[in-house]
């Protein structure tokens, strides 16, 4: 008899994909989930991306939430249209309690660290004690959260990100490849911290910075 929880990751290339891959390396471990496949809007129903069939667009998500499917929501992981794709997807109302999170085998999370649903946290990525992680955060490999930290619902740590202690990093930020975030500022929400930036102060909502030290070079 076949026990395990059928998933459906929400995106495709990139971030699905590897959404995809630490789903496999749980179950290296659970043997938990059954990955069914992708709902994605640039291919039809019946494609198959890498392994896994495309069973419909992001318009059916609630529909297989209803068949009892979980779903885990990748397409927040881009910068682009990050704030309209983010909305779009808190509309459906879909609950917490179908949202699948996965922690790759080789992440190193101090056991005080608190997750919140939706979760990915990818091969190498490492938190401290006394982190708070809110829902649908995706940590990519080598980012670190420091001690006390706490990260808001649908950020983005790309590789290499780091965030100091007691940062407090708001819905929706995007970090960048090997960004660093000095101890104590806050991250605005929906802010771009771009790659290679050293963010020494806090970061407006909205706001773009880059740079050593980082500096706002557009307010979206």
């Amino acid at each position: 008899m076949n026990n395990k929880k059928r998933v459906l990751i929400v995106g495709g290339k990139g971030s699905g994909e590897m959404a995809a891959s630490v789903f496999e390396a749980v179950n290296g471990v659970t043997n938990e989930w059954e990955i069914a496949g992708f709902l994605i809007d640039i291919k039809q129903p019946g494609e198959v991306l890498g392994k896994y069939p495309v069973l419909g667009g992001t318009d059916q998500i609630a529909d297989f939430v209803r068949k009892d499917y979980f779903i885990h929501y990748t397409l927040h992981c881009t910068s682009k249209d990050k704030f309209a794709r983010v909305a779009k997807f808190k509309k459906l109302g879909i609950p917490l309690e179908a949202i699948a999170s996965a922690v790759h085998p080789l992440a190193c999370l101090d056991p005080s660290t608190k997750l919140g649903h939706g979760v990915l946290i990818s091969p190498l990525a490492t938190t401290s004690v006394g982190v708070e992680i809110g829902n649908f955060v995706h940590a990519y490999p080598h980012s670190y959260i420091a001690h006390e930290a706490v990260v808001g619902d649908f950020v983005t740590l790309t590789a290499h990100a780091i965030v100091g202690a007691r940062v407090k990093v708001g819905e929706g930020a995007q970090l960048g490849l090997n960004s660093s975030i000095r101890e104590d500022v806050r991250v605005g929400r929906y802010a771009i911290v771009g790659m290679g930036a050293v963010v020494l102060d806090h970061v407006d909502d909205h706001a773009v910075v880059a740079g050593n030290p980082a500096r706002v070079i557009k307010k979206k």
